[in-house]
C-alpha cells in the first residue's frame, strides 16, 4: 500500500503491475458512505500516478461486492463526492471488478463502471431501489447505455440481475467458480498487462470520447486521438519494433 494513504475501509495491495482494491467497510454487505468513496478516489488517483502498475482488480472483503450507499447514513445520496461509477473520476488504466455476491445500487454502478467484469456464480447485480421507493442516480444512466430496451425492466422492477443472466446479455466477461474469482481475475489483469499501457491509455480514452457521440462524429473525435499518439516517440518507437521484429519496450518492463 502506497504509505501517504490513509485507508480505513479500503485495502489496497501492490503486486508487480497489478493493484488489488477491496472495499472492507465493516458491513456485511460493503455498503460505503462518502468517506468510502473519498478514500477509494485516493486509491484510484495512486494507480494513476504509480508508473508501475497497469491494471487494477476492485472486489469486496468478504461474500459481498458492495451493497451500494450506507442508507442508515445521515447523508444525502445527492452528496457523494465525485466517484468512478459517476464518470467523476478518470481512471486512466484498465480496471476490472471482481464481483462475489450483491453488487447493488451503487455497487452495481461501481463494477459496471470497470473496464470488464467478472462475476462468481453466486453473483447478483443490479438496482433493487424502486423496490423500497427510493431512487438510483447511477442506474439510470449507465444501465439502459449497455442493455437498451431491457434496462427500464431491472430499474423499473429492482430485480436482479444473475450472473449467467448478466452474461447472456454481455454485462461480463465471464463466470467463475466463486472460490476461483479472483484467481481468474488476476489471469485477466496478466493478460492486459503484456498490452501496451499507452495504447490502453488512448483506446481509454477514445472510448470515452465517443461514446455519447453520433458515428461519425465520435470517429472523427478518434482520428485525432490517434493522430496525437501517432506523433509521440513511443508509438513510433513500438511501430519501429514491430517492423524490426524486436521485442517492445513495454514487454521488457518490469514485471
Amino acid at each position: 500500500m502506497a504509505k501517504d494513504l490513509k485507508l480505513s475501509e479500503i485495502k489496497y495491495e501492490k503486486k508487480g503491475m497489478i493493484a488489488y482494491v477491496s472495499l472492507d467497510t465493516g458491513d456485511p454487505l460493503n455498503t460505503y458512505t462518502n468517506s468510502t468513496l473519498n478514500e477509494l478516489n485516493d486509491v484510484w488517483k495512486d494507480y494513476n500516478e504509480d508508473g508501475d502498475l497497469r491494471a487494477a482488480i476492485l472486489s469486496g472483503t468478504g461474500k459481498n461486492f458492495c451493497g451500494g450507499h450506507n442508507l442508515k447514513a445521515t447523508e444525502s445520496l445527492a452528496s457523494e463526492p465525485p466517484a468512478i461509477h459517476y464518470g467523476d473520476v478518470k481512471v486512466l488504466k484498465p480496471t476490472i471488478a471482481a464481483v462475489g455476491g450483491y453488487a447493488l445500487g451503487g455497487g452495481c454502478s461501481q463494477a459496471l463502471a470497470c473496464d470488464m467484469m467478472i462475476l462468481a456464480e453466486d453473483a447478483k447485480i443490479g438496482y433493487p431501489q424502486a423496490k423500497i421507493g427510493i431512487i438510483s442516480i447511477g442506474g439510470p444512466q449507465r444501465l439502459p447505455r449497455l442493455i437498451p430496451g431491457l434496462a427500464q425492466w431491472y430499474l423499473f422492477s429492482g430485480e436482479f440481475i444473475e450472473a449467467a443472466e448478466a452474461h447472456r446479455l454481455g454485462l461480463c466477461l465471464r463466470i467463475v467458480p466463486t472460490d476461483q474469482l479472483l484467481e481468474e481475475a488476476t489471469k485477466v489483469a496478466e493478460v492486459l498487462c503484456q498490452s501496451s499501457p499507452d495504447s490502453i491509455r488512448t483506446l481509454k480514452k477514445s472510448i470515452e470520447a465517443g461514446s455519447q457521440l453520433p458515428l461519425n462524429d465520435a470517429l472523427a473525435q478518434s482520428k485525432k486521438i490517434a493522430a496525437c499518439y501517432e506523433s509521440s516517440a513511443v508509438y513510433q518507437q513500438n511501430l519501429q519494433d514491430f517492423i524490426d521484429k524486436k521485442e517492445p519496450a513495454f514487454k521488457t518492463q518490469k514485471k
